[in-house]
């Protein structure tokens, strides 16, 4: 599917998960099926159901909080819809640690190619990830909303306990643990009060 996908964007280059992406993250090797097969019942609507008490209280998402994030408390939700584009970018004080539940691909950049609150989009790489891939996002790793390959995404997201809940804006901090910076185009945000400093032509992907 990936030859199909570089076929319809050739103006983009979409890597694999090869040694370029350990600038941004690390590939987790660990069965997660039992997760994935619930997060398949969910609906294709975009949605964000950032706290999944059933797959918190797996053994293998449980296994996997506690090699990463070191007994902390952190949540799995499930992320999922329809989406072409890079309009934003945003970022952690921790790692994302994300479980594909379909092929999508990720548009990643780094936090230290940010001039104050602007980045350049020509510097964002595009990442394919095949279903089933466990990947790690470190914390200084720029990421968004998976890019669909065919029909929709699917994915679970971990992150700390408390992140994107509400508090007071401070410049491009957003909600709790969420820094994010939107591109001039992503009008609805802009008017929302996000910062504009996603600069250059907005990424948009052609998918099956």
């Amino acid at each position: 599917m990936l030859e199909k996908i570089r076929t319809l964007n050739p103006d983009y280059q979409i890597n694999e998960l090869d040694d370029s992406f350990k600038e941004y993250g690390r590939i987790i090797k660990q069965d997660m099926q039992e997760a994935i097969n619930y997060a398949t019942t969910y609906q294709n609507t975009n949605a964000y159901d950032t706290s999944v008490q059933a797959l918190e209280e797996m053994p293998c998402i449980q296994d996997l909080i506690n090699d990463i994030y070191g007994y902390l408390d952190v949540m799995a939700g499930v992320v999922t819809g329809k989406n072409e584009v890079l309009n934003g970018l945003e970022y952690h004080q921790c790692s994302e640690t994300i479980i594909a539940v379909t092929d999508y691909i990720l548009a990643l950049g780094k936090r230290q190619d940010m001039e104050e609150n602007d980045y350049d989009i020509d510097k964002c790489e595009l990442f394919y990830v095949p279903k089933g891939t466990v990947v790690e996002l470190y914390a200084t790793t720029l990421h968004y909303t998976p890019i669909t390959v065919k029909d929709s995404f699917k994915t679970i997201c971990l992150l700390l306990r408390g992140t994107g809940d509400s508090c007071q804006r401070r410049g491009i901090l957003k909600k709790k643990n969420k820094w994010f910076i939107a591109h001039k185009d992503n009008v609805e945000k802009v008017q929302a009060g996000d910062y504009p400093g996603l600069k250059g032509k907005m990424i948009r992907i052609k998918y099956l």
